[in-house]
């Protein structure tokens, strides 16, 4: 699995989701939230074993989806690239601060992760299917074109009523030069017909080596041919051409593009293709064995355990936290 960055940390982020108490239990004050970002950075660096090469950048708290508690996203880069962000949250009081997301047995333990995947875009399957995969993937990246196949060739026939697939796009520039220009052409047949972009999608995952030696062979008419492809699509779907053509040009559906990339960014992933089923975040090509297993605790989930929220849940007042 290919990972967006590499030589991050001084040590692993692997195990940290304990509970992290602050030294200092900090006043409530008026007016405009205050955050010292100086000093969290400085704890979050020493804890996390952050290098110097790596950025760090908060946002402000905002409200979170669990009671009691404020979110802080925390943007990471090494030079002008963005390497993905991390979240942390806070009590309101902003006496603690931690990683990891607090558990309400009351609530579906997947609910912050639900506030923030996206709910619309091509799919297939029942809207008000039992299950719902959201799949973050890059156009150019082999194990994307290996998940494509086992879910396409796999989910229609074991799963047709109950599980629902919503692509979202996160082309990764380092490591695949024509990537966003496919999610852009792509998006350009979505926005008129679902079907067409499942046939983008397919074709493109299906000729990826093909759409590679193109763009080694031809880096200075790659978008002619890119554009070549998408129209031959649009027509086979008895689009306007004129109108796909126009939007591909334009690079009109850029900016969802990189909607998509900041959504991802926020929601942590670190490589494609990574999937959301029903909020559960699983990394990489699994296999259909192992993402038939998880479709089946979903569908099998306990009763007392929530399943995924109809709407959003719980808000917190944003208090003036760890003030100078």
């Amino acid at each position: 699995m290919r990972k967006q960055t590499k030589h991050l940390f001084l040590l692993g982020l692997a195990g940290i989701a304990a509970l992290v108490a602050l030294t200092q239990r900090v006043a409530l004050g008026a007016g405009t939230p205050n955050l010292d970002k100086a000093k969290l950075e400085a704890y979050v660096r020493y804890i996390e074993g952050y290098t110097s090469a790596v950025k760090l950048s908060f946002d402000d708290p905002e409200p979170s989806a669990y009671k009691g508690y404020l979110r802080i996203a925390v943007h990471l880069s090494m030079g002008t690239q963005s390497v993905g962000d991390r979240v942390y949250y806070m009590s309101a009081d902003g006496g603690q601060f931690f990683s990891g997301a607090p558990w309400n047995l009351s609530e579906n333990p997947f609910l912050d992760t639900f506030e923030h995947l996206p709910s619309e875009g091509p799919s297939f399957g029942p809207a008000n299917a039992k299950v719902t995969v959201v799949v973050f993937s890059d156009f150019q990246c082999p194990y994307c074109r290996e998940f494509a196949k086992t879910m396409r060739d796999n989910l229609p026939k074991k799963y047709s009523d109950d599980v629902r697939v919503l692509f979202e796009q996160f082309p990764i520039a380092s490591l695949h030069p024509w990537a966003r220009a496919a999610a852009e052409a792509a998006q350009c047949l979505a926005s008129q017909k679902s079907s067409a972009f499942w046939a983008f999608h397919d074709w493109i995952f299906d000729h990826q080596g093909d759409v590679n030696n193109a763009y080694q062979s031809q880096k200075a008419t790659f978008a002619n041919y890119l554009r070549d492809q998408t129209l031959a699509i649009a027509k086979e779907q008895n689009l306007d051409a004129e109108n796909v053509a126009s939007c591909v040009e334009r690079h009109a559906t850029a900016g969802a593009v990189e909607e998509s990339v900041r959504t991802a960014r926020a929601l942590q992933i670190q490589q494609t293709p990574t999937e959301f089923i029903n909020g559960r975040m699983i990394s990489g090509a699994v296999p259909w064995k192992t993402l038939d297993a998880v479709i089946q605790l979903e569908l099998n989930r306990p009763q007392e355990i929530p399943g995924p929220p109809a709407a959003k849940c719980c808000e917190v007042t944003i208090p003036t936290v760890l003030k100078k």
